[in-house]
């Protein structure tokens, strides 16, 4: 009966059973011997037992235990257990926490609440700028092209009056003396040596770096020519700075260099200075040195107002004034006023004439002829004393 029992609540308590096995401690019990009768049927039982899905996935341990408690020995559940299929492992239950509520129309209805604000804030940005911004941007925009286009006519009319004016002055200006650059000034372009161009510059106390550089170049040429007569090439650039530096030594210092500098583009850069190559085979056309030549400039023909100039100069200078009395003048007015004083002494006295009475034209032509006659004979009293400078005749003539 305790077997049946037994085996009859082993199905029904396959699932709470092991549970308690792990809450309560296992009691080994040395388990009573029994029929073979009875042992077939308890290990058919526990076969069943263990073959049932719904004990097939417990833990084996548990299974084990339970076998014990049932009566059966550790070989018996041993040979149950390798008879069983091989067990796939256990997965443990799930035990996750439930998941919230979704949050998704919450979210949603805060998107449509931000889009909702964001279009409302557009339309009235949009409502400001198209009312208020706009207007104003376009007026600005309006005025800066006018005044743009205002001052693009100022400058074109710039542009205009300077090209008149250059056309002007090139029409002026044309018969004026064009400037000449590289022009030596009249005190030293008649010297031929370094030491002459030193004398004059301490003469005009001038330092050596305001000496004119083609007439140091100038010279320099010259004394090389002089010192090597046989030869007939013309300088070397080193030679002719090497002649330089003998005859002024300050040419080596630093400042010195630079008026070096000055000389070199002066001498490369001139026009009466004319550069040639030597024509040995023995040098390279690389390595060809660079000799120098002074060519005097033309002189400029002189245009019609310079002609027009120097012949007015010419002429002031052997112009020579003619002598003129300074006493004329007077005695001209002195003789001018004898003739009124003697006209007036051969009139008949006449009362004056009352106020308001007018003269006849008879009596106004009478005194005309008599004012005349008295000025013709005074003119001929004193035509004699009266001497007539020849200065007048020549310039009235002039």
């Amino acid at each position: 009966m305790s077997s049946d029992d037994t085996s009859s609540s082993g199905p029904s308590q396959q699932e709470s059973q092991p549970q308690q096995q792990n809450d309560t401690p296992v009691q080994t019990s040395v388990p009573s011997p029994a029929p073979p009768n009875d042992r077939v049927e308890l290990i058919s039982r526990a076969r069943t037992f263990l073959t049932s899905p719904q004990v097939r996935n417990q833990d084996l341990f548990a299974k084990r235990t339970f076998l014990l408690e049932k009566g059966l020995t550790e070989p018996e559940i041993e040979l149950l257990l390798r008879e069983l299929p091989p067990q796939l492992p256990t997965i443990p239950p799930r035990s996750y926490p439930r998941p919230p509520p979704s949050r998704l129309p919450v979210m949603l209805l805060g998107m449509a609440r931000m889009l909702t604000w964001l279009a409302g804030g557009t339309a009235i940005l949009l409502f400001i700028y198209y009312r208020f911004l706009l207007p104003r941007i376009s007026r600005t925009f309006q005025v800066r092209h006018t005044i743009k286009e205002h001052q693009i006519n100022l400058l074109k009319t710039l542009n205009t009056s300077l090209e008149k004016t250059k056309a002007a002055q090139s029409e002026s200006y044309s018969c004026l003396p064009r400037p000449q650059p590289f022009k030596e000034p009249s005190p030293f372009s008649d010297l031929h040596t370094i030491n002459d161009v030193l004398t004059e510059g301490e003469r005009q106390k001038l330092e050596i770096h305001q000496l004119p550089e083609i007439t140091l170049l100038r010279c320099a040429i010259e004394e090389f020519r002089k010192q090597t007569e046989e030869q007939k090439e013309p300088p070397r650039t080193e030679e002719i700075f090497r002649v330089l530096e003998g005859r002024i030594p300050w040419l080596v210092s630093e400042e010195g260099i630079k008026f070096e500098h000055r000389l070199w583009d002066v001498l490369s850069h001139a026009p009466c200075f004319e550069s040639s190559t030597t024509n040995s085979s023995e040098e390279t056309s690389e390595e060809k040195p660079i000799m120098w030549d002074y060519i005097p400039l033309k002189p400029q023909t002189p245009t019609e107002l310079q002609s027009s100039l120097s012949g007015l100069s010419s002429t002031l200078k052997s112009y020579q004034p003619a002598q003129v009395n300074p006493y004329s003048h007077t005695l001209k007015t002195l003789s001018d006023f004898t003739g009124y004083v003697s006209s007036q002494l051969y009139l008949p006295y006449r009362p004056p004439p009352l106020p308001g009475a007018s003269l006849s034209i008879e009596e106004e032509l009478k005194k005309d002829i008599r004012a005349l006659k008295g000025l013709v004979l005074n003119r001929r009293t004193f035509m004699n004393t009266i001497p007539r400078p020849s200065s007048v005749t020549g310039r009235t003539a002039q």
